[in-house]
């Protein structure tokens, strides 16, 4: 059975390749390849696991008279009942409260008479200025809208201008994409500062990438967030010198060579003729990016992959150099899915137990003994998950060594089913990452902040494909920074948006962040 499994793995590999060299010859003499049509939801697999791990009973449902209190009042009508219609013997009781929510969108093209006066000797016009709001064609409330529409409502540029001409604005789609560009830019500082006071605020920091398009060119919105902050930036790539240019939010990456540079170049597998050339030579030093290039030009290497290799020298470096430096704070405890690019950036690095289970319920055995198997340590794992959920609310009672030792009897057994053997190696091998929460109960023991961050971004690329210029990337990444944050310290962002753009009084996020948290701003 087992062989009759490794040979079904092996049919459906083969098939799928087969199938893209027949599309990839189908294009190259121009013609088409087979169509990409998703299946039925009822017939595909479900790799979800919310039903196993969630062991929380359905929340009731408010009623709408409750919701209703939470509601803001603007005006108050009163509504009589018709006196002659009334029989004789009715007996007032008071009002009933009911709620109607509703807004309104007017017109407010205002006519600006600025005074002038000239002066003959000076030979200088004077003209009055113009009141708060009223800077060049379009007033604070248009900009706000673009600003919104564009990257809280995913409106497209084309949508927007089709819903202000409708209005009664006159406005073209180049300027909507100049102000929104414009715009933005006004936050980018405060975007630096939200990312900075979310990762000196927060005990841990979820990250994520997903891909995003630049002028037609491939590059990855990173996601850094925990539950004070969302932060974005997209990069031409994913790699380790990406996520530290990230985090370290504008500021020069140097490189610096010590113990822990060596202890990595070794864990990354750098040959032990350049570690030692690199130790003699370079130890004690911290170079600049033009300085690290010219020491690689002259690194002694018959590495058949030169490129790998200076990059695992720059990140070993970059991470030290990161983990030494006083400008930013630094990241203690990074949780993310087991993708190579997370690996060593932090002190403590958690992996997303909902990602470990995905892999096992991913495997689709033919035969019922090895369906029983997978269904049976698929039971275990999300048992024990739900035992480390107890733990995190008590953990003071909680007896670490046992939950070691259950850990190891789950992913430490020999089954039938050689492929199910195979992922409970590979979980066990990162016992470490995983258990991380032992050691520090309040990390999560997923990763789902940073994929419903990413979800945003997704959901941004659905309505524009790409950006075209640097600073369009830019201003994407800080309005959702910014929206996305508000959100999470319950800051209406359109106020705040508007505020910005008009009379800058409301405090700053980042301000409010630190607050939130109890720490000096």
């Amino acid at each position: 059975m087992g062989i009759l499994e490794t040979y079904q793995e092996q049919y459906d590999r083969d098939k799928e390749e087969i199938q893209a060299l027949r599309d990839e010859l189908n294009r190259v003499k121009g013609e088409q390849g087979k169509p990409d049509i998703r299946p039925n939801k009822d017939k595909s697999r479900d790799i979800s696991s919310e039903k196993e791990r969630n062991s929380n009973p359905p929340k009731e449902r408010k009623g709408r008279r409750a919701r209703n209190y939470k509601v803001p009042i603007t005006r108050s009508q009163k509504c009589y009942f018709p006196r002659e219609e009334l029989p004789p013997d009715a007996v007032p009781k008071g009002f009933r409260r009911v709620i109607i929510q509703d807004i309104k969108v007017v017109l407010d093209n205002a006519e600006l008479l600025l005074e002038v006066f000239y002066s003959p000797s000076t030979k200088k016009t004077y003209m009055a200025a113009r009141p708060p709001g009223c800077e060049g064609e379009y007033g604070d409330g248009v900009r706000t809208f673009i600003l919104t529409a564009k990257h809280m409502g995913n409106m497209s540029e084309s949508c927007i201008h089709d819903l202000l001409k409708s209005y009664g604005i006159l406005i073209s789609k180049s300027s909507i994409s100049r102000i929104s560009r414009r715009d933005a830019a006004l936050f980018h500082c405060e975007a630096d500062d939200i990312l900075k006071a979310g990762v000196l605020a927060g005990k841990y920091v979820h990250i994520d990438d997903t891909g995003a398009r630049v002028d037609g060119k491939q590059h990855f919105t990173q996601i850094l967030c925990n539950p004070f902050f969302t932060a974005y930036m997209t990069l031409p790539h994913k790699d380790r010198l990406s996520i530290l240019r990230m985090l370290l939010m504008g500021i020069e990456l140097k490189f610096q060579f010590n113990d822990a540079t060596f202890e990595l170049l070794e864990i990354f597998k750098v040959p032990e003729k350049v570690r030692t050339y690199l130790k003699e030579n370079y130890d004690g030093r911290t170079l600049t990016e033009q300085e690290i290039e010219i020491l690689l030009k002259e690194i002694p290497s018959d590495n058949r992959n030169p490129d790998q290799l200076y990059r695992r020298i720059m990140e070993a470096a970059g991470i030290t150099w990161y983990h030494e430096q006083k400008e930013v704070p630094v990241v203690q405890t990074l949780v993310s899915d087991d993708a190579a690019q997370f690996r060593h950036i932090a002190d403590f690095h958690s992996l997303c137990w909902i990602h470990a289970g995905r892999i096992i319920k991913k495997l689709n055995p033919l035969t019922p003994l090895f369906q029983e198997e997978v269904s049976r340590v698929r039971k275990d794992f999300w048992i024990y998950y739900k035992t480390l959920l107890t733990f995190q609310q008590e953990p003071e009672h909680g007896d670490i060594e046992d939950l070691r030792e259950q850990f190891d009897k789950i992913f430490t057994r020999k089954t039938d089913f050689p492929a199910l053997d195979k992922i409970l190696h590979t979980i066990f091998d990162n016992k470490e990452k995983l258990l991380v929460v032992l050691k520090f109960p309040h990390v999560p023991l997923n990763n789902n902040p940073a994929e419903l961050g990413a979800r945003v971004a997704v959901r941004k690329r659905d309505v524009s494909l790409h950006t075209m210029t640097p600073e369009g990337t830019k201003a994407v990444d800080t309005s959702m920074t910014i929206i996305q944050t508000a959100k999470k310290l319950e800051v209406n962002p359109i106020t705040y948006i508007h505020d910005r753009l008009t009379h800058n009084e409301l405090e700053r996020l980042a301000v409010t962040l630190l607050k939130k948290v109890g720490l000096p701003t």
